[in-house]
C-alpha cells in the first residue's frame, strides 16, 4: 500500500522528472529521515547538528569524490561578532553593526529578516562549532572586503578544520556520507510536499530516496559553470574561477523544476585569482592590512579596503584587466603553510615573484622600478598611525592576478527558517536550503568572512528547523 501511494504521488508530479527516470525507477529504492544534498560547510553543519537532535536515518549525498566543497578550499575566515576575542583587542563590535555592514555593503538588496537571523545566530553557531572541536587563533582580523576586524582565523589551514570536525562528528553520531552521488531530480507528492529525490550512485545506477522528514539542499553555487555565469552576467564569460569543480548549479535547476524560486542570480562576486595564463592562485590579498595592488605600470590604483564589487571593477579597468598584489616578508610569514607553499610554487610557474629589493622585484614583475617604489613608499607614509603594516621587510613578494569568479550570491529563495519558497512566497513543505545555493542574504556584494558564516549558521538553522517542523 505504501509503495502504491508513493508511485501514485510520483506520477502526480511527473512533469518534474525526466522520462528516463521511470524506466530505471525499480533499480533501487531506499528510505531516510533526513537527506542533505552537498557535503560542504553548510551541508556538514546541517548533518552534524541534525545528528545531535535526530535519531532517524540521515544521509548526506556529495556528487564529488571528496567532501568539503568551496569551504575546504576557502581561506577559512569566519566573520562573527565575538566579544571574547574582540574586546581584548579593543575592537568594539555588535550584531547591529554586523547587520549594517552586510545590508549597506550589499546596497540594501539583502532581505533584512534573513540578515538579522544570520547575525543573531552566528555567535551561537560559533560556540556550537567550538564545542564540536573546531579551533581558532585568539586574534581576529579584517580580510579583503570584510570592512571590519571580526574575521576569525581557524587553527588548521583554509577550511580544513570545519570539514574534518563536522564530518567526523556527524558520522560518529550515525550520519552516512555518500560520495560520487549526483542528484538528478527532486520529487513532490500529491500534496505538494517534497517527499523524495533521485540520484545516480557511484556506480551510475539510479536510486530513488523516499524522505520522511526533510531534504536540505546545500550543493553550492554555479561559479564553475561558464554557461550559467554567461547567462546571468555575460561580462564575466572570459574570467577564470576559483570555485570548486562541484559548483555547477544543477541542483538549483532541479529545485526550480519543482517550483522553487531563484533570486538575484545576476549577483556574481569576483576576487583576485589566477591569471588566465597562470596556473596557481597566490593569495597575498587576504589580509587587508598587509598588501597593496599595483597595475602593469607599477602604480597603485585603488583602496584595497574598498568593497569587493568596486575592487572588481577597478581591476577590470586596468591594462590587460590584471594587476599584482605586493607584500613584504612579514606579510608572507603571517600566512599559513598552504598559502606560503602556493607562493613558492607560484615562483616556479610565473604566478609569483620574489626580490631582495623593490628594484629586483619590479624587474621580475616587468614593471617600472621607480613607480613601484613610489607606490610602496606612498602607502607606507599614508598608513602611519594606523593598524596597517608597512611594506618594509625584505624579501619582497608579488603575485600576478586577475579577477576570478569566487562566489555566486543568488540562488534559492528561503525564509528565516531556511525553508525553500516558491514564486508566490509560499513554503515548499519538507524542503530546506543553506549556504551558497541560497539567495537573498548578501545583496549586490558579499562582505569578506560572511560566506562561511552564512553556510555554517544557516546549515545549523536548516537542521534545527527541519527537525522541529517535521
Amino acid at each position: 500500500m505504501i509503495r502504491r501511494k508513493f508511485l501514485y504521488a510520483l506520477g502526480a508530479v511527473s512533469p518534474f522528472l525526466p522520462a528516463s527516470s521511470f524506466a530505471s525507477f525499480f533499480n533501487r529504492t531506499e528510505e531516510a529521515g533526513i537527506v542533505i544534498v552537498g557535503a560542504g560547510g553548510a551541508g556538514l553543519a546541517a548533518a552534524a547538528r541534525a545528528s545531535e537532535l535526530y535519531k532517524g536515518k540521515i544521509i548526506v549525498l556529495e556528487k564529488q569524490s571528496k567532501i568539503g566543497g568551496n569551504t575546504l578550499i576557502s581561506g577559512g575566515y569566519l566573520g562573527v561578532v565575538d566579544p571574547k576575542r574582540q574586546t581584548p583587542l579593543q575592537i568594539i563590535d555588535s550584531e547591529e553593526k554586523h547587520f549594517q555592514d552586510i545590508y549597506v555593503k550589499g546596497d540594501c538588496r539583502g532581505d533584512p529578516e534573513l540578515i538579522r537571523t544570520l547575525v543573531r545566530n552566528a555567535p551561537r553557531m560559533l560556540k556550537w562549532i567550538e564545542s564540536q572541536g573546531v579551533q581558532f587563533q585568539n586574534s581576529v582580523i579584517e580580510i579583503y572586503g570584510s570592512h571590519f576586524p571580526r574575521c576569525h582565523i581557524p587553527s588548521l589551514p583554509n577550511g580544513l578544520g570545519y570539514i574534518n570536525t563536522l564530518s567526523e562528528k556527524a558520522m560518529e553520531r550515525g550520519a552516512e556520507i555518500r560520495k560520487n552521488c549526483q542528484v538528478t531530480a527532486l520529487i513532490r507528492d500529491k500534496s505538494g510536499r517534497l517527499s523524495g529525490l533521485q540520484y545516480l550512485d557511484a556506480n551510475n545506477k539510479l536510486v530513488t530516496l523516499r524522505v520522511k522528514n526533510a531534504v536540505i539542499l546545500s550543493g553550492g553555487g554555479f561559479g564553475s559553470n561558464p554557461d550559467l555565469v554567461t547567462k546571468y552576467d555575460p561580462r564575466l564569460s572570459h574570467l577564470t574561477h576559483n570555485t570548486g569543480p562541484g559548483s555547477t548549479g544543477e541542483l538549483l535547476l532541479a529545485a526550480e523544476k519543482v517550483g522553487c524560486e531563484l533570486i538575484q542570480m545576476e549577483n556574481i562576486q569576483c576576487l583576485p585569482g589566477v591569471h588566465p595564463t597562470g596556473k596557481i592562485r597566490v593569495r597575498f590579498h587576504n589580509d587587508v592590512s598587509r598588501f597593496i595592488l599595483v597595475n602593469s605600470e607599477g602604480n597603485r590604483f585603488t583602496d584595497e579596503g574598498a568593497r569587493r564589487d568596486l575592487l572588481k571593477e577597478a581591476v577590470l579597468a586596468q591594462p590587460g584587466k590584471m594587476c599584482f598584489s605586493v607584500i613584504d616578508n612579514d606579510g608572507f610569514e603571517s600566512y599559513d603553510l598552504l598559502m606560503r607553499r602556493d607562493a613558492i610554487r607560484g615562483i616556479e610557474t610565473g604566478d609569483a615573484f620574489k626580490g631582495e629589493t623593490l628594484d629586483e622585484l619590479a624587474l621580475k614583475m616587468g614593471v617600472p622600478g621607480e613607480n613601484l617604489k613610489n607606490a610602496v613608499n606612498a602607502y607606507n607614509k599614508a598608513i602611519e598611525g594606523t593598524v596597517n603594516h608597512p611594506i618594509i621587510q625584505p624579501p619582497f613578494w608579488a603575485a600576478r592576478t586577475s579577477m576570478s569568479i569566487h562566489y555566486t550570491m543568488g540562488g534559492l529563495k528561503i525564509n528565516s527558517r531556511a525553508q525553500c519558497l516558491d514564486a508566490q512566497g509560499e513554503v515548499i513543505s519538507g524542503l530546506y536550503a543553506a549556504g551558497e545555493c541560497t539567495g537573498g542574504i548578501h545583496g549586490n556584494n558579499r562582505i569578506g568572512g560572511n560566506g562561511i558564516c552564512d553556510a555554517l549558521t544557516y546549515g545549523m538553522i536548516a537542521a534545527e528547523s527541519a527537525i522541529s517542523t517535521n
